[in-house]
């Protein structure tokens, strides 16, 4: 079997393409490692071809092969229309429907066969041998046929990749990592796009009758793991801090103080890891800290670049792409936000920036930040097979 993948995006960075396939290049080796596969240029794509017995166990993993916009899955046959007929009438009687088209392919153009030339024979056998007519416009069965000097792709038609930037190519960013469905779906819209993201998790003492946010966090990050290949998760013990708003600080604007001292211990992680920018899953109005006004005055307490992914999202939106990120299960699972200790019965709606430095006036802010940075535990994820182990792997070395 093979897989012939084209990109979209970086196929239009013109003298840069070359990076960017090669990242692809070997991303795809890791993310097929134990499938037997060989990864290959051909034109301005990739191909795999592995053993058909590890084909089903490929095809699934290149749903995570962040870059590919699409996927032409299929038999090898001589570049020859003899060779193609009966393996493309095959494929278009595995399938339904009153009528045809074949969508044949010729990325090299040297090539002395025409891609019209194969059209005209394979399509004349296949009508002559079912009695189907071809309808170029609304065809109800398909057939890509794909031609090169190494021979004819025959498969049933494109089928899509999960699209983006190949995993790597976009920089590092912290995103603020939670056992919610939010800020999971917020991390992989970067990742998609070619951000490394490194994940930070505030926890505290559960609530009593909820488990600890740190366990689903950390399956969260395994998950998340098999898109980007390797990341790392911090974890930060917020208690203390909370305790400290709470003596010092007004309740009505405790939930946002808490969310401006995160983004503080955030930055500077970030300073320390030479990340670029931080990335929340704060969705415009969802809840009382994240109304327009709160948003920004909470924005305020650093100047590091903080990526929204999900702004403009609703809650159903989000939890859909959660399923199909494979994220929704874990963040469903009761666990205990820290952010809900300590809650005010009013929380503040619509702050300032100068209202909410004025209520940390009673907080010594270096001194927590430095206090939380000593506290932060770190934990290596790196994808080995089709799951995502714990521990310093390719790309992550101690140190890095």
């Amino acid at each position: 079997m093979e897989f012939l993948l084209h990109g979209h995006e970086f196929n239009l960075k013109g003298a840069n393409r070359g990076f960017f396939t090669t990242r692809l290049r070997a991303n795809l080796e890791r993310l097929l490692e134990g499938c037997e596969c060989r990864v290959g240029m051909r034109g301005l794509g990739l191909v795999v071809a592995c053993p058909d017995e590890h084909a089903v166990e490929a095809r699934q993993r290149l749903e995570r092969a962040l870059g590919v916009q699409t996927i032409v899955a299929g038999e090898r046959t001589a570049p020859d229309p003899e060779a193609i007929a009966p393996v493309a009438l095959a494929m278009i009687a595995a399938q339904q429907g009153a009528s045809f088209a074949l969508n044949v392919l010729r990325p090299d153009k040297a090539l002395a066969l025409t891609s019209y030339e194969v059209a005209v024979k394979v399509g004349r056998h296949i009508e002559a041998t079912l009695g189907l007519p071809v309808d170029l416009r609304h065809p109800q069965r398909r057939c890509t046929i794909v031609l090169s000097r190494q021979g004819a792709l025959v498969s049933r038609a494109p089928e899509p990749g999960p699209g983006g930037m190949p995993a790597g190519t976009a920089g590092r960013l912290l995103g603020l990592l939670s056992s919610g469905f939010d800020s999971p779906v917020a991390a992989y819209r970067l990742i998609r796009r070619g951000a490394r993201v490194m994940f930070l998790h505030f926890h505290s003492t559960p609530l009593s009758g909820q488990g600890s946010s740190v366990p689903p966090v950390e399956r969260l990050a395994r998950q998340l793991t098999r898109y980007q290949l390797s990341s790392r998760l911090y974890l930060c013990p917020f208690e203390p801090v909370q305790r400290a708003i709470v003596a010092n600080c007004p309740s009505p604007y405790r939930v946002l103080l808490y969310r401006r001292m995160m983004l503080r211990i955030a930055a500077a992680l970030a300073r320390d890891l030479h990340a670029h920018g931080l990335v929340t899953g704060d969705s415009l109005a969802q809840v009382a800290s994240q109304t327009a006004r709160n948003l920004e005055a909470v924005s305020a307490a650093v100047t590091m670049p903080i990526y929204r992914p999900l702004i403009g999202d609703d809650k159903i939106a989000i939890q859909a792409e959660a399923r199909r990120l494979g994220t929704f299960d874990i963040s469903a699972e009761v666990s205990d936000d820290c952010c809900s200790a300590f809650m005010p019965r009013s929380p503040a709606l619509a702050s300032s920036s100068a209202e909410l430095e004025e209520a940390e006036r009673g907080l010594d802010l270096p001194a927590l930040v430095a206090e939380s940075r000593a506290r932060l535990e770190v934990r290596r994820y790196h994808l080995t097979g089709a799951e995502a182990r714990e521990g310093a792997g390719a790309g992550e070395a101690e140190g890095s």
